[in-house]
Order: C-alpha cells, then structure tokens, then sequence
C-alpha cells in the first residue's frame, strides 16, 4: 500500500509540473492531466486512511491519552477502532450506489468511467474496515496475554 500510495503522489507531482510547463511556458495545456491528477489523489487518499488506520496513526489527543492509565488507553482504544469501523462499513456500503452511478457516466476529458473515480471509496472502506477490526481483535488479545 505504501509503495501505491508514493506511486500515486509521484504521478500526481509529475502530472502537475508538466500541466504547469505546457500551460505556461508553452501555452498548450492538456485536458486530460488535471483528470488524472484527480484520480491519483483520490487513489492516494483512500489508501492513505487505511495505511493510517493499519499503522494506528491517525490523529488523537496524545496529551490526554498519555495521562491515562492502562485501562482508560484501551476504552479510547475500542471506542477509536469501533467508530472507525463503524464509518468504514458505512463508507463501503454506500460506495456501492455511487459507483454504479459513476458507471453511467465518463470523465470529459479522457473517457475514463467516473467509477473509477468512487472505486477508492469501496477500496479504502473495506480495507479500513479489516484493519480496524484487527486492531480491536488486536486489543482484546493483548488483555487475554497478559492474564495469562
């Protein structure tokens, strides 16, 4: 996933310096560019909140959660991972319709279905969804460890 996501930033920065040239230097600017661009961030993005979710990584109140005892840390520890979990099955559920609608329609500049576009939305959604449901098996294992 990491190695996709810098794939896409790197795609996405080529793309746009050489949007950026043509359009400036040489006034013929592309019209499918920006498209592309538009795809590879969305790609990026969807991916990037699973790698996150994997890496336990995403924002939090450190300086609260630091303060907290063992099991005040695994309360905000279920209650993080539960919602997480709850809005990525949320996200891929509703992937679903925007997809098939995105079917019936093409991007104007290269053609490419706009599902394409909404698939990162069902990809990420599943993807968060088993990470933030290791992380919570992940807890309540850590726990049956440690009584033994």
């Amino acid at each position: 996933m990491e190695v996709f996501s810098v794939t896409s930033l790197v795609i996405m920065l080529a793309l746009t310096v050489f949007q950026v040239v043509l359009r400036y230097v040489f006034n013929k600017p592309t019209s499918w560019s920006e498209e592309i661009t538009l795809f590879a961030l969305v790609w990026f993005g969807y991916v990037a909140m699973a790698i996150g979710i994997r890496n336990n990584t995403h924002i939090s109140l450190e300086f609260l959660y630091d303060r907290l005892g063992t099991k005040g840390k695994k309360v905000l520890d279920i209650g993080r991972n539960t919602l997480l979990l709850v809005f990525a099955l949320m996200m891929t559920f509703y992937s679903f319709p925007m997809i098939k609608i995105g079917m019936t329609n093409s991007m104007p500049a290269t053609g490419i279905s706009r599902a394409v576009l909404y698939a990162p939305a069902l990809v990420g959604g599943l993807l968060m969804s088993l990470f933030s449901l290791v992380n919570l098996i992940a807890i309540f294992t850590k726990e049956k460890q440690s009584h033994e």
